[in-house]
């Protein structure tokens, strides 16, 4: 468990050094796992409740970003949360992208698989759960799922609504933050209650239809080709929003015409992550 001091310098650390420290900001993770916990099966809500009173949590939200709380102190896990797909390329190349097996793409299949393993341990299978609701997430930020010589965004550095931050930032809370009013506090904490709220309304809002078109039909068996079709279309919007609509001179009120077209983009990756990562969950743990 972390204190609030050390959670404060695993932070600052990351922000610092990392080239792309997180995916979404912990309420963009906490509005994903919230949207996929109303939607799981009674079977798939009884074993992530089992796996999460092993550490006295009851909700997935609790540890939706503890995979980028770790990565100070295990520092080979941060290729894990995302892919470098050249931002010309139309799609995802394994040999290309991912040669040595260590990015989003073959991860998050892979505690996929361990999640819904019944013979690995307890203890193995929450630390799976915990990867499978982060990096869904994560391979949803179009950031995650692009390489433009900048590290992720990091490097552009932007002014945004009088914040001096970084494109990459912007994608992971800037955008959200704009839009919903959540606050993320210096020491990562954020008002759960109101996270809640946001997610909630934002799941009552997915019609049937986007509904069905989002869920996957075999999530378990073909996770594989899910995450790799996930991980083209968070790249295509990295390439044909996140950098397409950002003008080269940022004069006068740019950020408003921004903020405008990159909401719904995140808005919609957010909820399509919790519904995929809700038919994730059902079918590991059915």
């Amino acid at each position: 468990m972390f204190s609030r001091l050390r959670l404060l310098a695993v932070v600052a650390g990351l922000l610092l050094a990392a080239p792309a420290a997180f995916g979404w900001g912990p309420e963009g993770h906490a509005i994903v796992a919230d949207i996929a916990q109303r939607h799981l099966t009674p079977a798939a809500a009884a074993e992530v409740h089992q796996l999460l009173a092993l550490e006295g949590k009851t909700r997935l939200d609790q540890v939706s970003s503890w995979p980028d709380e770790i990565r100070r102190d295990h520092p080979e896990t941060g290729p894990w949360h995302y892919v470098d797909i050249p931002l010309r390329a139309p799609d995802y190349n394994r040999r290309r992208d991912c040669p040595q097996g260590d990015c989003i793409v073959t991860k998050l299949p892979h505690y996929v698989r361990v999640l819904a393993d019944r013979k690995a341990s307890p203890k193995v299978r929450l630390e799976a759960l915990k990867w499978v609701v982060h990096l869904v997430g994560d391979i949803h930020q179009p950031l995650h799922n692009n390489d433009h010589d900048d590290k992720g965004g990091n490097t552009v550095k932007l002014v945004y609504f009088g914040e001096q931050t970084n494109l990459h930032r912007i994608w992971d809370t800037g955008i959200l933050e704009q839009a919903t009013g959540l606050r993320m506090q210096p020491d990562y904490s954020f008002d759960h209650a109101a996270t809640r709220k946001i997610a909630v309304g934002m799941d009552d809002a997915i019609g049937a239809a986007q509904r069905a078109r989002w869920t996957p039909a075999h999530a378990d068996k073909d996770i594989d080709a899910e995450a790799v079709r996930w991980s083209d279309q968070a790249h295509t919007l990295a390439r044909d929003v996140a950098y397409a609509d950002l003008p080269e001179r940022r004069v006068g009120d740019w950020e408003q015409g921004y903020q405008a077209k990159a909401w719904p983009v995140v808005r919609t990756q957010l909820e399509a992550a919790g519904v995929r990562l809700g038919a994730v969950l059902n079918a590991a743990l059915r």
